[in-house]
């Protein structure tokens, strides 16, 4: 049990932390995930494997440390033929990749747990950290920072890249009063972390270290996951012994990933530049730099790769195109028009093609004797 004058101290930098929190993640928007980079034919350099069990894995990423197949060390993924499927992990960490994007990538995840006897002591305690500090990689605001227990106070310190402090509390008397899909402070709370953050500690607290609610809950939890994949089951999550496994298993950290640490501006006068042929570069919005690339308007392909992005020809595709009649592609275009005896702007919802005799009819008339 905490002593009074330390709880409330930490009720006090919690309350601060959590509304400077909220007023910076409010301020930003969150980009979408897109998959532009898998959609390509080729998506890896020559000779360089693009599956590692179920994972997909498009250049600027790799398979195979040393390998040549990646942008540089950090993108390198070792793929592990220890289980089965293969697993892939970040360079030569455990963290273990499931998904990469365009600009977003998720891994695997950790969790803080605590649990307690019916005296109230101590008998099961791991916290849970990450650092990414110095690589290309910062922890997404798609991610929650999420607390379950009904006796309980968690903090998560940030350092490195970005000094910040937030956590919540979450309290209930009885398992009547939590209810599954709502995590907002009764058996679960949850607060946003700041773009661009690196490196995170989550620290575990109890109030009266769940001798009043060791009955029902002798455990409490938390963790850094993607909002979205995690499913607050309600009273069933406190007392079952798998809870761990199953977030493990369904939930992900989602991070931002960029190229190198320049912005566009700095990148396109170097020589390791990385966007190729009809492509764009995009500063990375984290603050920590780097740039990311994508195919222009119109083009296709992956935008890492030589040569670079080709045009799509939307005319042979009726899905990319509005025309009614005819369609004529141009590079990261095309344009529709009407046949010969047609006039209009040849789209389907526009004006279409019309007949020049249409809207004015002949009338014969047969002149008899």
């Amino acid at each position: 049990m905490l002593p009074e004058n330390t709880l409330l101290r930490l009720v006090c930098l919690l309350f601060t932390a959590v509304t400077l929190a909220f007023a910076a993640t409010n301020s930003t928007n969150t980009t979408a995930d897109t998959f532009d980079i898998l959609k390509a034919p080729v998506i890896t350099k020559p000779g360089c494997p693009s599956q590692c069990g179920d994972l997909t894995v498009p250049y600027p990423f790799g398979i195979g440390l040393s390998s040549g197949c990646g942008i540089g060390e950090w993108f390198e993924l070792n793929c592990s033929h220890a289980f089965d499927p293969p697993r892939a992990y970040i360079y030569d960490t455990n963290i273990q990749a499931f998904e990469i994007s365009d600009n977003q990538m998720r891994i695997s995840i950790v969790i803080a747990r605590r649990c307690y006897d019916t005296t109230g002591a101590d008998v099961l305690r791991n916290k849970a950290s990450s650092n990414m500090s110095g690589t290309p990689y910062s922890y997404s605001e798609l991610n929650k920072f999420f607390v379950i227990g009904c006796d309980d106070l968690a903090l998560v310190f940030g350092d490195g890249s970005r000094d910040f402090t937030s956590g919540c509390i979450t309290l209930c008397s009885s398992a009547e009063d939590i209810i599954g899909g709502y995590c907002s402070g009764i058996g679960c709370c949850q607060t946003s972390l700041p773009k661009g953050l690196q490196s995170y500690t989550a620290v575990l607290s109890s109030l009266n270290n769940h001798t009043n609610v060791s009955s029902f809950d002798p455990c409490s939890y938390a963790f850094v996951g993607e909002e979205a994949r995690f499913d607050f089951r309600g009273a069933s999550d406190m007392s079952d012994p798998n809870f761990s496994q199953r977030v493990k298993s369904t939930v992900r950290i989602v991070v931002d990933w960029a190229v190198g640490n320049l912005t566009c501006a700095g990148a396109q006068n170097s020589e390791d530049y990385a966007c190729k042929a009809n492509s764009e570069c995009v500063d990375s919005d984290t603050g920590l730099g780097g740039y990311r690339c994508k195919c222009k308007d119109g083009y296709e392909r992956n935008p890492y790769l030589d040569p670079g992005c080709t045009d799509i020809n939307e005319c042979a595709d009726p899905n990319l195109h509005n025309c009614a009649k005819l369609c004529i592609n141009a590079p990261g275009n095309f344009t529709c028009s009407c046949p010969h005896g047609e006039y209009g702007d040849g789209t389907i919802g526009g004006k279409g093609c019309i007949a020049y005799n249409s809207q004015f009819p002949i009338t014969k008339v047969a002149l008899g004797n």
